[in-house]
């Protein structure tokens, strides 16, 4: 129950008022119309017995009734509706409607002024019966008799599940008007924080920069503390970086002002060149190992297309032809535009220094990773060197021109995003270098 989302959490709450609900509507209506159909019968039967007792007479110690009943249900036999009569348990009459009755039932008198009403009298079939004892002068003294009315229960029996079907029928569809509406409802509510989720995505994948559309007064709160959030975020690494950068000249100038010292031995020079690399290539390290889930989103090929440019500019002197592919789907790198660059191009620039004529820059974009290849027509990379630049912590700073360093700040580079780096052999007779990098998708 703590890992459901909170629509299926409101969703089952409704759904289990709604399950409740109904059954319970349903064996009240039911109830109700039962007791006033039974109500109903009941003071039918009444008016019934009591015509019946209108017209009972007492002559000379002989009860007397009139061939043709007031009710005609009674005159007609097997309608449905039978009458007794029963003086001291002995029958005395019984309607023509029971004409075709062979076997009389037993009926137990009420006392003299009480009625008895029995909603389930069960002969052949069930039956209402409503009796009633009353007293009559037989010569000079009263006697006890008994009125019996029995109706048959298949008419009462017909409606009542009638009402009872059209009432589930009924019930049935507006349960599924009610869940309609619920899930209307229920997505209304919701629609504000699926639209702050939508835009937190968003914001973690780098196609915004901060929340600005208005929400209700309940999410306004959270609102302004995300923005806080990310203003916050933003400039911590902005002050972190400028704090590298400041920092990386303030080292730079000493180093410099030492290695042009003429006084300084020749020993000493190619020391501080190497401090001097690796500060550089430490504090790249330290920049991109700032990366969060708040990153911004870089279109690749723009990028690309200025180092191109510029690359064309390096190594005029080689008349190279750089070629760059793309398709249809923009790449995009969630990171520094910086680190990008920083990562385009070293790669970019070594492939120039290698290449003899042709390099190649292209961008793909799948499903869950964009990934960029560069190419050259060069010598290659040896297989025993690119396990080295595949290889977590080793110096890579040994290599022939054009893959020293610079590779180095790729690999840490791109190990600090999280990519893939992968050297193979290239169409072009050279090398091809590929990086790959997950996608962050808005929904």
């Amino acid at each position: 129950m703590r890992n459901l989302s909170l629509r299926l959490r409101s969703f089952a709450a409704a759904l289990l008022v709604l399950v409740v609900f109904i059954p319970l509507a349903a064996l009240t209506l039911e109830s109700a119309f039962t007791s006033s159909l039974s109500q109903s019968m009941l003071q039918q039967l009444r008016v019934q017995n009591l015509t019946l007792i209108s017209e009972f007479e007492m002559s000379e110690d002989q009860p007397s009734m009139p061939e043709q009943l007031f009710n005609d249900q009674l005159n007609i036999p097997g309608s449905g509706l039978y009458a007794f009569i029963k003086i001291n348990d002995r029958l005395v009459w019984r309607s023509l409607s029971s004409l075709n009755w062979h076997v009389m039932p037993e009926f137990t008198p009420p006392q003299i002024g009480k009625e008895r009403f029995d909603e389930n009298y069960l002969l052949l079939e069930p039956y209402f019966l409503f009796a009633y004892t009353a007293e009559f002068d037989s010569g000079g003294k009263f006697v006890p008799v008994s009125f019996y009315i029995l109706q048959d229960k298949s008419a009462y029996n017909t409606e009542e599940q009638g009402f009872i079907n059209t009432l589930w029928r009924w019930l049935s569809l507006i349960a599924l008007v009610l869940l309609a509406l619920m899930i209307v409802s229920l997505n209304a509510a919701l629609w504000p924080i699926n639209r702050l989720v939508k835009q937190i995505k968003q914001a973690e994948s780098g196609h915004i920069q901060h929340i600005s559309q208005t929400y209700p007064p309940e999410l306004e709160k959270l609102k302004r503390s995300i923005n806080h959030l990310l203003a916050a975020e933003q400039q911590q690494r902005s002050r972190y970086k400028n704090s590298l950068s400041d920092l990386a000249h303030s080292l730079k100038t000493p180093l410099a002002v030492l290695s042009g010292n003429s006084a300084l031995p020749e020993d000493a020079k190619e020391p501080i060149n190497q401090i001097d690399v690796q500060i550089q290539r430490q504090l790249k390290r330290a920049v991109a190992g700032t990366a969060t889930a708040w990153e911004q989103a870089v279109e690749i090929t723009p990028v690309l297309t200025k180092l191109i440019n510029a690359m064309h500019k390096v190594h005029a002197q080689k008349q190279l032809q750089i070629e760059l592919q793309t398709n249809e789907n923009k790449g995009y790198f969630y990171g520094d535009s910086t680190d990008l660059m920083e990562l385009l191009g070293n790669v970019l620039d070594n492939a120039c220094k290698a290449a003899k004529d042709n390099v190649r820059a292209s961008v793909q974009t799948q499903q869950n990773f964009v990934q960029i290849d560069i190419e050259d027509d060069g010598p290659g990379i040896p297989k025993e060197k690119r396990q080295l630049l595949l290889t977590r912590g080793i110096r890579l700073d040994s290599y022939q021109e054009g893959q020293g360093i610079g590779m180095a700040v790729v690999a840490d580079l791109v190990d600090a995003y999280q990519g893939t780096l992968i050297v193979e052999d290239s169409e072009l007779g050279g090398a091809r270098i590929s990086l790959r990098f997950s996608i962050k998708r808005p929904d």
